[in-house]
C-alpha cells in the first residue's frame, strides 16, 4: 500500500491495453481534429466578433461548451470511438494508484496556486466577482478538457501507435505547442521578442501532460489539472480585463 501511494509520482501506473481503433477511425479521429481546430473553432470565434459579444464573460463559456460537446458527438457518432478508449475512464474503473495520484496532485496544484494568485483572488471577492469568477473556472476547465481531449487524446494516441512513445509525444507536443492553439503567441512576440520564451513554459508543462497520460492513459487527470491551471494562470487574468 505504501508503494502504490508514491508510484504515482514517478509515473509508474498500472499498464493498460492500447485503443483498439481500426485505421476507418483512425482517419475519422484525424478529420475530427482537423476540422475543429482549423474551421469550428475559428468559424466560432469569427462569429462571436461578428456579433460583438466577443468580449462578454458568457461567451467564451457558450463556445467552450460547443466545442466540448461537438468534440464529444463527433468521437462517438462519426468515429465509433467510445470516450473510455481516450482515457475517460469511470471512477470505478481507475486503478488505485491513479486514484491516489490525483488525491494529491489536484490539492497540492490548487494549494500552490491559491498561493500566487492569492492578491487577485482576495481582490476579486472583495469586489462581489464571485459570480464572475463561478463562470470563467467552467469556462477554463472545459478549456482544458477539449485541449486534452484533442491533443492528447487524438493527436498524441496517433502518433505514438504510428512512431511509438517517444517520437509520437515530442510530435504530439510540438504540435500542441506550436500549432494552432497557441500560435497567436508569434503575433503577440512581433513587438516584443522575450514573449517567444512562453513557448518553453507551453513545452514543458505539455510535456509533463504528455507523459502522464501516456502513462496512466487517464484523460480525467491531465484535463482536470489543465483545467486548473488555465484558470489561475489565464482565467483570472481574463477576468481582471472584464473589470477594466
Amino acid at each position: 500500500m505504501k508503494r502504490r501511494w508514491w508510484q504515482g509520482q514517478l509515473f509508474l501506473f498500472e499498464a493498460s491495453p492500447p485503443p483498439a481503433f481500426n485505421a476507418s477511425q483512425r482517419l475519422r479521429l484525424i478529420v475530427i481534429f482537423l476540422t475543429l481546430e482549423f474551421l469550428f473553432r475559428p468559424l466560432l470565434r469569427s462569429t462571436a466578433n461578428r456579433l460583438h459579444i466577443a468580449t462578454t464573460n458568457w461567451s467564451s463559456l457558450l463556445q467552450m461548451a460547443l466545442l466540448v460537446a461537438t468534440a464529444c458527438l463527433l468521437i462517438v457518432g462519426f468515429a465509433g470511438v467510445p470516450l473510455y478508449q481516450l482515457g475517460l475512464r469511470r471512477w470505478r474503473q481507475w486503478t488505485q494508484t491513479e486514484i491516489f495520484y490525483f488525491l494529491q496532485i489536484l490539492p497540492l496544484t490548487v494549494i500552490i496556486f491559491f498561493i500566487i494568485q492569492f492578491p487577485t483572488l482576495k481582490y476579486l471577492w472583495i469586489h462581489h466577482q464571485a459570480r464572475l469568477l463561478g463562470i470563467v473556472f467552467v469556462q477554463q476547465m472545459l478549456w482544458g478538457f477539449y485541449q486534452e481531449l484533442l491533443y492528447r487524446g487524438i493527436v498524441q494516441t496517433m502518433l505514438v501507435r504510428s512512431f511509438g512513445a517517444v517520437p509520437g509525444i515530442l510530435l504530439a507536443n510540438l504540435i500542441f505547442t506550436f500549432g494552432p492553439l497557441h500560435f497567436y503567441h508569434f503575433a503577440l512576440s512581433r513587438h516584443d521578442q522575450p514573449h517567444l520564451w512562453i513557448f518553453a513554459g507551453i513545452f514543458a508543462i505539455g510535456l509533463y501532460f504528455a507523459v502522464l497520460y501516456h502513462r496512466s492513459h487517464n484523460l480525467w487527470i491531465v484535463a482536470t489539472l489543465h483545467g486548473f491551471g488555465d484558470f489561475f494562470i489565464d482565467g483570472l487574468g481574463q477576468i481582471l480585463s472584464f473589470l477594466r
